[in-house]
């Protein structure tokens, strides 16, 4: 697999990571089990965890404890843990065969869910104390990407990047930055990683200096692709002949959606996550890494083309 250089480090990163969001544990531990099996048989060694995602944390650290060494842990501060971990893990298993068709869905109950957990926990304290009950729950002394979930600009006060700087300086974290639901427009910088969506069609400004860390293509890239191979398929016929994937091949479509997201940023991570063992491994053994590394930048621009609603409603 192809990777990419961490900031201020000799060290580089495979450019797709787990998001750890369906690892889910409790009564689907065999299946996060799976998942993650699968992930690691890719060449999958980034993942991606949050207190707000339950019990992911825990799953992932009984799973990496004995390799510690092999793994790129990221997990985050500032969302607390939800009160019902197992109750929200479950609605966020229930909802994905809904929200693959309606994503506006899934924000909505996503939120209703997220109302089990406490938001904006920026305190000194606070970010400390998530943080050494985030390594008891990963098994580890250190967290290679600290995030800060989804923070505003008045919580970025002097008392906690002093807090932030003490984690690193005591080897408690690597590197520090920002993760959140909102697109790049719309996110705070901070640090050496820039964690973001990525919508197809979402601008991504320039970035020459974090490493950039992006999701959500699969979640909002599907239901535009399928739209858009029914209203246009002479375009998905043009398409198919022209990069080698077959677009009427729903299985090929995360494929082509992931290599559209690595594409948009040659030196950016992407975060890809399933409850099917198979569809991750399918879709990293898919990508076109000649196209995801940059080499046919016209990928971008046409395939993004095809599933705006502007082209869609003009076919």
């Amino acid at each position: 697999m192809h990777k990419v250089k961490i900031p201020a480090s000799a060290a580089e990163v495979c450019r797709i990571g787990l998001g750890g969001g369906g690892l889910i544990g409790g009564a689907s531990l065999r299946e996060s089990i799976a998942v993650f099996e699968a992930a690691y048989e890719a060449g999958i060694r980034y993942v991606d965890v949050a207190p707000l995602y339950g019990l992911a944390e825990n799953v992932v650290g009984d799973l990496v404890h004995s390799h510690r060494d092999d793994f790129i842990l990221a997990t985050k501060v500032g969302i607390a843990r939800p009160k019902l971990p197992g109750l929200f893990s479950l609605v966020r298993k229930t909802l994905r065969p809904v929200a693959l068709r309606l994503p506006a869905v899934k924000q909505f109950a996503l939120r209703q869910a997220q109302a089990l957990a406490t938001t904006g926990l920026f305190r000194p304290d606070q970010v400390r104390s998530s943080l050494e009950d985030s390594l008891r729950r990963l098994k580890t002394e250190w967290v290679d990407v600290l995030l800060l979930h989804e923070p505003t600009t008045g919580d970025m006060t002097p008392e906690l990047l002093g807090e932030l700087d003490r984690f690193v300086s005591s080897g408690m974290v690597r590197l520090l930055g920002t993760g959140t639901q909102e697109s790049a427009e719309h996110s705070i910088r901070y640090g050496d990683v820039w964690q973001h969506r990525y919508a197809p069609g979402d601008a991504l400004p320039a970035n020459n200096l974090e490493l950039r860390v992006v999701h959500g293509v699969l979640r909002y890239g599907l239901p535009l692709l399928q739209t858009a191979i029914a209203t246009r398929s002479a375009t998905a016929s043009a398409l198919s002949s022209r990069y080698g994937y077959d677009f009427f091949d729903s299985e090929a479509h995360p494929a082509i959606l992931a290599t559209l997201a690595l594409a948009a940023d040659p030196r950016s991570v992407l975060l890809v996550s399933s409850r099917h063992a198979a569809r991750i491994g399918r879709c990293v053994a898919q990508i076109n890494w000649s196209i995801a590394c940059g080499d046919t930048p016209d990928y971008v621009d046409n395939v993004v083309a095809f599933l705006s609603s502007e082209s869609a409603a003009g076919a």
